[in-house]
């Protein structure tokens, strides 16, 4: 199967085609870029800061790293009914939510990494997967990363990227609930990812 960004409540993919043009900004970080020369793996502990962010990682799950902003309450939680109550309609496999526009998606990347780094990353194959918490009305409430432990050109991206990420993504992605979803609307938070790869980015360049 072809590997691009895809959204999934449990599973789901949707497709798209139109290319903005995005600016990259900063220099190429040259532990991302060749990580043997210059290798920092920035979360290989508990606490990690951005500029205003700070994360909490878990580095307890074996092969992944997951990095949240610590003021997260919801992403990573199950998901709850607003009245208490357990659900009565289970999420079922194939259950899809729609993401409003991909284009804000690779726009938040490509503004926050250089074409080396995503070339780079590319190269190895790297995808970041971001989980999202959002409103009944798609709106995104919270953010967090997920990451291999064995890929050194992943565990070289500085918090800072993280961050502007994490600002970028909440400020300008949403989600559509589908009609035959609208259960979901009971719920105080639902959750939902998605899994980029580099390679899909770098034909975006």
């Amino acid at each position: 199967m072809k590997q691009y960004g895809f959204v999934i409540l449990l599973f789901c993919l949707v497709g798209f085609s139109f290319v903005p043009v995005c600016g990259q900004i900063g220099m190429p970080s040259h532990s991302i870029v060749n990580p043997d020369s210059v290798s920092h793996n920035f979360y290989e502990r508990e606490i990690v800061k951005g500029n205003t962010i700070t994360y909490k990682v878990d580095y307890s799950l074996g092969s992944l790293y997951q990095i949240s902003n610590i003021n997260n309450t919801r992403v990573g939680e199950l998901m709850s009914l607003k009245d208490g109550s357990i659900p009565t309609k289970p999420l079922g496999i194939g259950d899809e939510l729609d993401i409003a526009s991909w284009v804000p998606v690779y726009c938040a990347f490509l503004e926050t990494f250089t074409p080396e780094e995503i070339r780079a990353l590319a190269r190895n194959n790297a995808s970041l997967n971001v989980g999202y918490a959002i409103n009944e009305n798609g709106t995104v409430l919270e953010v967090r990363f997920t990451m291999l432990r064995d890929r050194p050109h992943l565990y070289n991206i500085p918090p800072q990227y993280l961050e502007k990420l994490e600002i970028q993504l909440k400020s300008t992605v949403s989600f559509i609930i589908p009609s035959h979803m609208q259960y979901l609307r009971e719920y105080k938070f639902i959750t939902v990812s998605q899994d980029i790869s580099f390679s899909w980015l770098e034909s975006k360049l």
